[in-house]
């Protein structure tokens, strides 16, 4: 009896109401965060929990988050998804660059690509909430990008292994940077361009080091709002209910603050002196033609049912009016 009871202390803190927690890496001054906490008193108020938010990495850094989840030393997290990117291959294809470029291409993506997700974070006993999505990533350079040939030998952030590979195929210099040291990277020369999205560009004060955002709308990444499995076992089937009907209505939010974040974020940036710079012909050729020989590569160490779900995609994406 005394093991039993142990095991439920320590494994189902739910049943006992004790503080649950939620991590998650971004500031709250960012939109993300913003809805992903905006959940979690959705949660408390609906399910009757008693969720702790921890936002800006002040309880676990990034690449912390997803193992303390799984280990059930916090019970939600929210993680950008190519974080996870040497996990499995599914992973990687939210970031694959110039595959899906638009809202509609992207939600088209996802609609496809979230059973692969549940599938692959069901084995780490986990389960997904929704997506929350960045606006378009764009280049943040410090002058004028016309043509592929000034990328290369530039030092350029990378936060993932997708867009280190991005780099090499550009030429550009690769260099590990978080969020938090974007201003810093640029001041010391430790980074020279970023493609990011135009809410990080704001959060990190942007026009203090870079002069030029460039719309190359290279991707539309995603975070992932995820639960301890065994926390969502514990639930009642109406509470299960209640969570994902909490959670479509959040994924549909999502989606409509990304879009509205893009417009406003960008004209943000201009009106603190950023230089809007058009994307030119012999650029997007250029980026288009990295992005084939990336999803090409991707598919080499894709398991069978990863490229079953991006071949969905191009599917979905060939049946779609012209």
């Amino acid at each position: 009896m005394r093991i039993i009871l142990l095991f439920i202390l320590f494994f189902s803190p739910y049943l006992l109401h004790a503080k649950l927690h939620i991590a998650t890496p971004y500031s709250e001054r960012v939109y993300v965060t913003q809805t992903t906490k905006e959940f979690t008193s959705e949660l408390n108020k609906e399910l009757s929990l008693d969720i702790v938010f921890h936002g800006g990495e002040s309880l676990y850094k990034h690449n912390e988050i997803y193992r303390a989840v799984r280990t059930n030393q916090i019970q939600f997290g929210e993680i950008f998804i190519a974080q996870l990117s040497n996990h499995a291959a599914i992973f990687q294809l939210d970031n694959l660059p110039f595959i899906a470029s638009s809202f509609n291409d992207a939600k088209q993506l996802w609609q496809v690509q979230q059973q692969e997700l549940k599938t692959r974070l069901a084995k780490d006993g986990l389960h997904l909430l929704f997506a929350n999505p960045w606006p378009t990533q764009g280049l943040f350079t410090q002058k004028a990008i016309t043509s592929s040939e000034q990328l290369a030998g530039l030092k350029v952030r990378s936060y993932s292994a997708i867009t280190a590979k991005l780099a090499d195929h550009l030429e550009m210099i690769p260099t590990s940077v978080s969020s938090a040291e974007i201003a810093q990277a640029f001041t010391t020369g430790m980074i020279e361009a970023m493609i990011t999205s135009p809410a990080t560009g704001v959060s990190s004060r942007a026009w203090q080091f870079s002069q030029y955002y460039t719309p190359i709308n290279a991707w539309i990444p995603k975070n992932m709002v995820i639960m301890n499995h065994q926390l969502y076992d514990s639930l009642s089937p109406q509470d299960k209910n209640t969570l994902k009907t909490i959670a479509t209505q959040f994924q549909k939010l999502a989606w409509q603050r990304a879009e509205q974040q893009t417009t406003l974020m960008t004209n943000h940036l201009q009106k603190q002196g950023i230089q809007i710079a058009p994307v030119t012909t012999q650029l997007s050729q250029a980026l288009s033609s990295v992005g084939k020989k990336m999803a090409q590569a991707w598919q080499v160490s894709a398991s069978d049912s990863e490229k079953l779900t991006f071949k969905r995609y191009l599917e979905a994406q060939h049946a779609q009016p012209n």
